[in-house]
């Protein structure tokens, strides 16, 4: 195994342990994000520090607020870890959340990850124009593809929105995109979407990009290891890697054979555990090339958290949803 991926592996194994322990009645899926994003952002954990942006939230936001509860959770670690003074970029994300609603964004449990993807990728000069182009976006997929296209797609549109790209040509690449990738063996879904939206961030022609997507997926099926719509993702995130690509999903593979095997990990989801390690491995090969400085122009160096800030948001909702149901059934 690549150094740096163990390294950050045994941190990221650590940490889950130290937060689970602190945080005893929180759910593991939101540990294991916290865990996460410490380990990504190479900082040590600081519950007091979360404690406080956590409160400071809860002050500026109302009871029924879409800051409240697990987008408290995940945004607190979000920015706590990334930020000296979170409080003061939480004050930021409000400003952009009011802009966003007022240009016709839903309100919804995803504006505050798409706020936060905007608080990454925009320093604040043409602002305006980001959010309305993001709009635009979303407008155009929600019309091509209705049923699939929800709150969800808000933080992939503010991010895709960044691009030099028009509106129609990002449409079209990512329709061409959805429809290859369809025709290749992946399933009409949500999670194809945002496969599709996740590999825009890479330019290349789309047949190879998609290509190397049927490679890397079919490789984890040689290896035991079936990726179901819900994790494609993780497929965009070492794809976007390009050649590079083939050799992360072998690390990926190791990663998870040691998730499966270690005590706090091995009792989440099979889906969790390909994409912590596709996470983990993407975030080590991705600093690499940057440190090469032969990173093609894409907005996957700022945005690699967002991305797993917004799947994780899924992922829970998810979960949420079929615990939901689980006791409305039981009762």
């Amino acid at each position: 195994m690549n150094q740096l991926v163990k390294e950050k592996l045994d941190k990221l194994i650590a940490l889950f342990q130290e937060v689970s322990s602190e945080y005893k009645w929180e759910g593991s899926l939101t540990n294991h994000f916290t865990a996460l994003t410490y380990t990504i952002n190479n900082r040590e954990f600081d519950k007091e520090k979360i404690k406080d942006v956590r409160k400071y939230i809860n002050q500026n936001t109302g009871i029924f607020s879409n800051y409240r509860g697990t987008s408290n959770i995940i945004l607190s670690a979000l920015l706590s870890s990334k930020y000296e003074s979170p409080k003061q970029e939480f004050d930021r994300i409000l400003d952009y959340d009011k802009k966003m609603r007022k240009a016709g964004y839903k309100n919804n449990m995803y504006l505050p990850i798409a706020s936060y993807a905007l608080l990454t990728s925009c320093s604040g000069e043409g602002l305006d124009t980001r959010i309305n182009k993001a709009l635009e976006i979303y407008s155009e997929t929600k019309k091509n593809h209705p049923w699939l296209t929800g709150g969800d797609d808000y933080p992939l549109s503010i991010l895709l929105a960044n691009s030099e790209d028009t509106v129609k040509n990002t449409i079209e690449n990512m329709d061409e995109c959805y429809k290859l990738l369809n025709e290749n063996g992946f399933h009409k879904s949500n999670g194809l979407q945002f496969l599709s939206h996740i590999l825009q961030f890479r330019k290349e022609e789309n047949k190879v990009t998609v290509l190397r997507c049927k490679e890397i997926f079919d490789k984890l099926k040689d290896n035991n290891l079936k990726v179901y719509t819900g994790g494609y993702a993780m497929i965009g995130f070492l794809s976007l890697l390009g050649d590079k690509g083939y050799d992360a999903v072998d690390q990926v593979i190791e990663v998870v054979s040691i998730l499966k095997s270690t005590k706090k990990y091995k009792w989440l989801t099979k889906e969790t555990h390909l994409y912590t390690a596709a996470a983990l491995v993407s975030d080590v090969f991705i600093q690499n090339i940057k440190n090469q400085k032969d990173l093609i122009q894409t907005t996957i160096g700022i945005s690699i958290e967002t991305l797993i800030a917004a799947q994780t948001v899924a992922i829970i909702a998810a979960a949420s949803s079929t615990a939901a149901m689980a006791s409305t059934s039981s009762s």
